[in-house]
């Protein structure tokens, strides 16, 4: 410190420390200040509108899977995958059981149709229940929805999924009590019908053989060969059958039905003469009388 006697002309006598006791009243006030106006600036700001249990009941009903909303065909996917890989329904079938759950609403009932097309059962929806976990239900089905039902008389077949952008379930993880022994399997929709998508899948197009005649087979059912058009249908019971094969009625052919069977070789659809009156004993002819290209 420079004693105040010697200090140098132009320089204060007091020291510069002695102005921090200013500054710091200065932020003390300046502190003081701004605290003072906090309380109305918070006061200022809305406070977040607490849930209502309605606005909350609301949002859990929006979420929450009804019946209405798994209504429609379901086909597994893994059975949908062996289809359009192998485009033969019983070899298919060999890959992966099929297995069609079809919910379709009737006046103010739900009836419930679920086959393999071995066997197939039709019952009623009672409820589709929450099942505890989040996206966990359960279907709760029984033979007759007219009235009270014991408890002892209804079939409980678990699902998981939930609501899509649609307002709908689109896909479900499904445990089928009868037909996959409670195993879980995952579903898809075919909103085109089961017949539409498996021809679709397996046969549909337009061909030429190899003398140039002209074949097609629609996705509704409808094929035409070069003698004629006739209605088919695809066989998709494997039990039994050794070939893969299409059906047609036909009043002049053993059992009502004649039946042409076909096979996938690459790019070629081979077409072949069927003999037997019941699908459990049809059987194709070794060699083929049209091989087909597909023109589409």
């Amino acid at each position: 410190m420079i004693p105040a006697s010697r200090a140098p002309a132009g320089t204060s006598a007091h020291p510069p420390f002695e102005e921090e006791p200013i500054r710091m009243t200065r932020l003390i006030l300046s502190t003081l200040f701004a605290f003072l106006f906090l309380p109305a600036a918070f006061a200022q700001q809305p406070e977040a509108a607490p849930t209502s249990p309605e606005k909350a009941q609301s949002a859990k009903r929006a979420t929450r899977v009804l019946v209405r909303d798994i209504e429609g065909l379901w086909l597994p996917q893994d059975y949908m995958d062996a289809l359009r890989a192998t485009r033969q329904p019983h070899a298919a079938a060999r890959k992966a059981p099929p297995l069609v759950i079809n919910i379709q609403k009737e006046d103010r009932s739900y009836p419930i149709m679920r086959t393999d097309f071995n066997k197939a059962v039709l019952q009623r929806v009672i409820e589709v229940e929450p099942a505890g976990k989040p996206g966990a239900y359960r279907i709760v089905v029984a033979d007759d929805d007219s009235g009270p039902i014991p408890a002892d008389e209804t079939t409980v077949i678990p699902f998981r999924g939930s609501k899509g952008v649609q307002g709908r379930v689109d896909a479900m993880s499904l445990a089928d009590p009868t037909f996959s022994k409670g195993r879980y399997r995952d579903f898809l929709r075919a909103p085109d019908g089961l017949v539409v998508y498996v021809n679709r899948a397996v046969i549909a197009g337009k061909y030429l053989d190899e003398q140039g005649g002209a074949y097609a087979f629609s996705e509704t059912g409808e094929a035409s060969f070069p003698d004629g058009k006739f209605n088919y249908e695809l066989s998709l019971a494997a039990a039994g059958a050794t070939c893969d094969y299409f059906e047609t009625p036909d009043e002049q052919a053993p059992g009502g039905h004649r039946r042409i069977g076909f096979a996938w070789k690459g790019d070629r659809l081979e077409l072949f003469k069927a003999s037997g009156t019941e699908p459990k004993n049809v059987r194709c002819e070794k060699q083929p009388f049209a091989v087909l290209k597909r023109q589409d």
